[in-house]
């Protein structure tokens, strides 16, 4: 979905990259695509019926889209066009280190495993997506209490830093989903209506009765009124 620096076809993935590391009050966790959104964020526009913001994607000229439709069928129809690399269109804004984050991505996955190229992961039907892990022993570095204990007052010297004038606080990677996951146990999960739909539709295809999951939750099917948590 990714379209590199000065292109107007997708040719890689979003790519994403991400890092964790304990240390309190909680870890450092850290997870993004390396382009400016990931697919699904397009999805939620062009069902929420809105238009794309500027910056994101590009239609199959390559120039500049807020057409979430119009995008998202041309990734399907490899028509052209796709999301922009991190950093946008262009290399004075740094396309081209979004673009450069991507191909490490596709490095250390499908290069290093002689797997597919994002630009050939679906086969007809069938996808072939490569991953790339690695895990870290802090112990090979020093003492992992130590190095445990100076994570943790780097991220919270972070937490403290300045904020900017009508700014929120400084946070640190994984601190608002953290937060969120929490309020969501509590309140449940936002869910709008065509993806609501799209729920209840899925469970007629596979006969799953939606009120013996759902209960009092269950709206009537396509009535309107599903917006709210679940």
């Amino acid at each position: 979905i990714m379209v590199p620096t000065h292109g107007r076809m997708a040719m890689l993935g979003s790519n994403p990259i991400a890092c964790s590391m304990p240390a309190e009050p909680y870890p450092f966790f850290f997870d993004a695509s390396t382009t400016v959104v990931t697919r699904g964020k397009l999805e939620i526009y062009n069902k929420a019926g809105k238009p794309l913001p500027e910056g994101w994607a590009l239609d199959k000229d390559g120039q500049s889209s807020t057409d979430a439709p119009g995008v998202l069928q041309n990734i399907v129809e490899k028509n052209g066009g796709g999301i922009m690399p991190l950093g946008g269109s262009n290399e004075i804004s740094g396309s081209h280190k979004g673009y450069g984050y991507g191909m490490l991505c596709e490095i250390f996955t499908s290069i290093l495993s002689l797997g597919m190229t994002s630009n050939h992961t679906m086969q007809g039907t069938k996808s072939g997506i490569c991953h790339g892990f690695a895990a870290v022993d802090p112990a090979l570095f020093g003492d992992p209490s130590e190095i445990k204990d100076h994570l943790s007052k780097f991220l919270q010297e972070l937490r403290d830093s300045p904020k900017a004038e009508e700014g929120e606080r400084v946070y640190t990677h994984g601190e608002k989903e953290i937060a969120a996951k929490a309020t969501m146990m509590e309140k449940g999960i936002p869910v709008n209506e065509n993806t609501m739909l799209e729920i209840l539709d899925l469970c007629d295809y596979l006969e799953m009765d939606f009120p013996a999951y759902f209960g009092d939750y269950c709206p009537g099917k396509k009535t309107g009124g599903f917006e709210g948590n679940y």
